[in-house]
């Protein structure tokens, strides 16, 4: 029994590694590799970065998520693709596509795939900055229309530490939830790519020496970051962000050694319209996914919360410390 058991298993990653194989002998498919190893796009921006038919593109997709290199994800009519996070035990696609992403300096149209990619995430983020520029004035007013801020403000309080020194609120807006922060906290730094968002945070807190402001994209806040914190806040954020896993990986930088991360967003659903109406790239998250990320990063998942609302959304706090030198 033990013989034909070690047989079956023995078949089954023959089978994997010659799907494997297979998966990667084209050219195109390598390169689509490395084009989602870079941020994951639905079927018409690889299109638009390969310059080919949907169809053919499709097929090359398909073939590799078979493969197992590939996860594809539905986003409301969107379906996007992307890379794996590590497994818990490694297995043959994913060691090999560790191993060829380590030569990708060597790979075809490296220089224009990743031009290409840069511009599709420009575009999303210009669009986004668009967005919150024009609402900047009325934002607390539109967020209560859907989903009221005060639900989750309150709560995210008891995921922070009793005292810090500074606490960054990412993806500030007008300020909304900085007269909470600044319960916990001697200084809250606002963080915003959008100018009006910020413009409007800086009036309402005018002449308040414990409240500043940085406005720069969220994946580079390490680089415009003015000093460490004890916590940083990611309140419905995520979701509006091209790369929310490098934006993770950004707050990990500006946390002090033990510092908290409090992460807030909404539970994976399928409301299309706050796509077209708010701006929000992912229509949520699974918790697996955002622990997947964390831990990835380096942090340390301490609690997690989920929690309904008065509508049909369902909204997820995590906590998270970054690990001690």
């Amino acid at each position: 029994m033990e013989l034909v058991e070690s047989k079956v298993i023995g078949g089954n990653s023959s089978r994997q590694i010659l799907s494997a194989l297979k998966a990667l002998s084209d050219e195109t498919r390598i390169r689509i590799l490395h084009i989602l190893s870079l941020s994951p796009l639905n079927v018409q921006e690889v299109t638009e970065v390969l310059r080919m038919g949907q169809s053919r593109v499709s097929r090359h997709l398909k073939i590799l998520t078979d493969a197992g290199f590939l996860v594809p994800e539905r986003e409301g009519s969107w379906v996007y693709y992307r890379i794996p996070e590590e497994r818990k035990s490694p297995d043959f696609s994913s060691e090999v596509s560790e191993l060829l992403l380590s030569y990708k300096e060597d790979l075809p149209f490296l220089a224009a795939d990743q031009t290409q990619v840069s511009q599709i995430l420009s575009r999303r983020d210009q669009k986004n900055t668009f967005y919150f520029n024009n609402v900047a004035q009325d934002w607390e007013t539109i967020q209560k229309d859907v989903l009221d801020p005060a639900i989750y403000r309150k709560k995210i309080l008891s995921y922070l530490p009793g005292t810090s020194s500074v606490i960054y609120d990412l993806g500030c807006g007008p300020g909304g939830l900085i007269p909470y922060l600044l319960t916990k906290a001697d200084q809250v730094i606002g963080v915003d790519s959008s100018p009006k968002m910020v413009e409007e945070a800086e009036a309402v807190f005018a002449g308040n020496s414990h409240v500043s402001f940085v406005n720069s994209p969220l994946e580079d806040v390490a680089q415009y970051a003015p000093t460490k914190a004890d916590a940083v806040v990611a309140s419905m954020v995520l979701h509006h962000l091209s790369n929310p896993p490098g934006v993770i990986r950004e707050i990990y930088k500006i946390l002090k050694p033990g510092g908290t991360f409090c992460l807030v967003d909404l539970k994976k659903h399928n409301q299309e319209f706050m796509r077209d109406n708010f701006a929000d790239l992912w229509l949520g998250f699974d918790l697996s996914l955002l622990q997947d990320w964390l831990e990835l990063s380096g942090f340390t998942v301490r609690a997690h919360e989920e929690f309904d609302t008065d509508n049909v959304f369902k909204i997820l706090i995590i906590q998270a410390t970054k690990k001690e030198d």
